[in-house]
């Protein structure tokens, strides 16, 4: 499994994201609301002397979708405690992660205004 996957997966087992949003948790879609879309947004394939390393880090924007302001606000708390701690995922091992604080964005549709918490997290991972 590779990382997105596995990133993927651990954030729609964790506890808190399934009481709020089931298993949407998606890279690049939002699949109705409550969800989560994922994106990498930065990142390099790093190196030393003998060829690619281990340890990789990723920049990774996780959307928090809802009809609430408060609802967006648990999710993306959700998302966060979820990817801090270190822990290993279908063959993947997630160091200690780090984000930023939430920002509040948003969209107004027709009938309704979809609320937005954005987050980025930094991510850092290896092979088990």
């Amino acid at each position: 499994m590779d990382m997105q996957q596995a990133l993927r997966h651990r954030i729609r087992t964790f506890p808190a994201v399934v009481a709020i949003s089931g298993v949407k948790v998606d890279w690049g879609e939002r699949a109705g609301l409550p969800a989560v879309s994922l994106l990498i947004v930065s990142g390099e394939i790093a190196q030393h002397m003998k060829g690619v390393q281990s340890l990789q880090f990723a920049r990774v924007q996780a959307d928090c979708w809802a009809a609430s302001y408060a609802q967006a606000k648990a999710l993306a708390d959700a998302v966060i405690a979820a990817c801090l701690p270190r822990v290993t995922v279908e063959g993947i091992f997630f160091r200690t992660a780090s984000a930023t604080l939430p920002r509040d964005l948003g969209e107004q549709t027709a009938t309704a205004y979809i609320h937005r918490k954005q987050t980025d997290l930094m991510i850092r991972y290896s092979p088990a």
